[in-house]
């Protein structure tokens, strides 16, 4: 086969809706290692890292491998993809993540939410809610419902820029001035002032990473 691994890489992510991060995070691998594979950095990546890679996209590790056309992709390859998933880093406020403003991939909307327009999905980051959100999984977020105790919630605080920063954490309750959260990694209680986490919309599910 003339096509390069490099190549077969690229035309499945474009097929399936990635980008090089976001197949990394999806994967559950290092945040550069697709990236590190298009750029020539791996030349021979692990079986296990193209079987992580070929399950995300439709493909199978040998038409990855080799570019046999009898392991092309698959029909879901196809389907609409128009649920919107945002991307997340390190280092907001209390530990947040730094959300982006814009969606970085649009997957296949998940079963639960096929008729549901007002949610979306957030890549994690960090293990303070490990084993309940592992990194590289997505949190299935829905808008508009009110808080409940003792649920998954996303908070999200907006800097003066606009600029959203969210925590992932399980609502044990509030008070007319705090949010009290638990997260499981550390085990810990405490609380977030309603003025600066002014958004709180409910999880309703995940996409595990592996």
């Amino acid at each position: 086969m003339s096509q390069t691994l490099q190549t077969r890489l690229e035309r499945a992510m474009r097929d399936a809706g990635y980008n090089p991060r976001s197949l990394s995070l999806a994967a559950g691998l290092g945040i550069t290692a697709v990236r590190d594979i298009l750029e020539n950095r791996i030349v021979s990546p692990r079986y296990q890292t193209l079987e992580a890679l070929s399950r995300l996209l439709g493909v199978s590790v040998t038409f990855l491998a080799t570019g046999e056309t009898a392991a092309a992709p698959q029909p879901q390859t196809a389907l609409l993809r128009d649920f919107p998933v945002y991307g997340a880093a390190q280092g907001g406020p209390s530990g947040a993540m730094a959300m982006s403003s814009d969606p970085i991939q649009h997957i296949v909307r998940p079963d639960p939410l096929v008729t549901v327009k007002s949610s979306y999905g957030v890549y994690v980051v960090g293990e303070s809610m490990a084993p309940a959100y592992d990194q590289g999984d997505i949190a299935l977020v829905l808008r508009g419902l009110p808080p409940k105790r003792h649920s998954d919630v996303i908070l999200i605080r907006r800097e003066a820029d606009g600029t959203p920063h969210a925590l992932i954490k399980h609502l044990v309750g509030w008070t007319d001035i705090n949010w009290r959260v638990r997260q499981y990694n550390p085990p810990m209680d405490y609380n977030l002032p309603l003025t600066d986490w002014t958004e709180v919309e409910m999880i309703v599910g995940r996409y595990n990473a592996r």
